[in-house]
């Protein structure tokens, strides 16, 4: 789990006398200034010790003090279109005439199932159910949206006793590469790289130990320069602004499938 999901999942579950609760509050209510914020600063303004926030930061999964600040400072950097995924022509759109940019949105949704449905080979989803009980162990990856979809892909195979893990940590991460090897299985959900963009030292770890490795895509169109072992591509197109459709309905389908193999 990332670190801002970290928070959010410690801020939505956790009660305000929590250990953290008063740090994750801050982090959330001051997120722009944090690049900028020492942590003289932030243990002043929030009345806690240097320590207790070097242990939260620990607690987040984070390094340093200088990687949290470096990691907010990704986070603020991100401007609203690049974060909803909108080209200028599209802003204007929804701002100025919002019924046609609903219109248009819904039917770029629908065409883009329909690809999928057309894109989905059958025989490379059992390709890869076939893969996946026959592993001694087996990992589905993700980031971010993708990982919710690979806990989906967890519970739904427990029904059929096979175990699948998921990582939501760094210290999960560096356990499964511990731990897997050539008779194991890596599944990796991503969209659009993001993965890749977080997890590329994981990656070329993985890669030279050699565990079987499968990629499940959309589209992302620079897959030549990675090696798996299998790819499975959900659409035809590269869409950035239609969400994670397509690989919802990978998932669905998968556990359908693999629960129900005849």
């Amino acid at each position: 789990m990332d670190p801002i999901s970290k928070i959010y999942a410690y801020y939505n579950t956790e009660g305000s006398q929590a250990t953290y609760y008063k740090l994750a509050d801050f982090v959330l209510k001051n997120i722009k200034r944090l690049p900028n914020l020492s942590i003289t600063q932030f243990a002043e303004e929030t009345y806690v010790s240097k320590a207790t926030i070097t242990r939260f930061i620990h607690f987040l999964g984070l390094e340093s003090y200088q990687e949290f600040k470096k990691y907010f400072g990704r986070i603020t950097g991100t401007s609203k279109l690049s974060f909803l995924k909108l080209t200028t022509p599209e802003v204007k759109e929804i701002q100025m005439h919002p019924d046609n940019f609903l219109k248009q949105y819904t039917q770029q949704i629908i065409t883009m199932i329909q690809d999928t449905a057309e894109t989905m080979n059958i025989s490379e989803i059992d390709s890869l159910i076939k893969a996946v009980q026959t592993a001694n162990q087996v990992a589905f990856l993700g980031y971010s949206d993708s990982n919710s979809i690979a806990k989906d892909i967890q519970l739904g195979c427990l029904a059929i006793g096979k175990t699948i893990e998921v990582a939501e940590s760094q210290k999960k991460f560096d356990d499964i590469l511990e731990r897997f090897g050539e008779q194991d299985l890596v599944i990796i959900l991503s969209n659009y790289g993001n993965f890749f963009t977080h997890h590329k030292i994981f990656y070329d770890e993985l890669i030279a130990k050699e565990v079987p490795l499968i990629l499940v895509t959309q589209n992302y169109s620079s897959m030549e320069s990675f090696r798996f072992q299998q790819t499975i591509y959900l659409t035809t197109k590269r869409q950035l602004n239609i969400g994670n459709y397509p690989m919802r309905i990978f998932s669905e389908y998968f556990v359908r499938r693999i629960l129900l193999q005849p």
